[in-house]
């Protein structure tokens, strides 16, 4: 074995050179010495396609939608007719047909 910096024969056991007096280095090896391997980045992982989301499912959702749009717009027309009921009618005539209505669901 030779010194890295001047080329005089050391022992595997020494720590300065003889010969120019560098410092080894303890515990110091040949591939501690090595420059450090290059950076790689790992290989990106594989990409797979997606299928776009069928069309059964998609039909799912906006009928959906559209029967509660059809639903919250028949329960608001409902309350203007019973406001613009009591307001026109006045609450008597309306407490009436509410009962007549009550008593035909209470016979079906």
């Amino acid at each position: 074995m030779n010194c890295p910096h001047c080329g005089n024969p050391i022992s595997s056991t020494d720590r300065f050179c003889p010969g120019c007096g560098a410092d080894l280095g303890v515990g110091e090896t040949i591939i501690s010495r090595m420059p450090p391997p290059a950076y790689e980045p790992p290989p990106a992982p594989p990409t797979y396609p997606t299928a776009p989301p069928s069309t059964r499912e998609t039909g799912r959702r906006n009928t959906t939608l559209i029967v509660a749009v059809v639903l919250i717009l028949l329960c608001c027309c409902c309350l203007i007719a019973v406001l613009g009921g009591y307001m026109l009618l006045g609450e008597g005539i309306l407490d009436e047909i509410l009962r007549e209505i009550s008593l035909a669901l209470l016979l079906v």
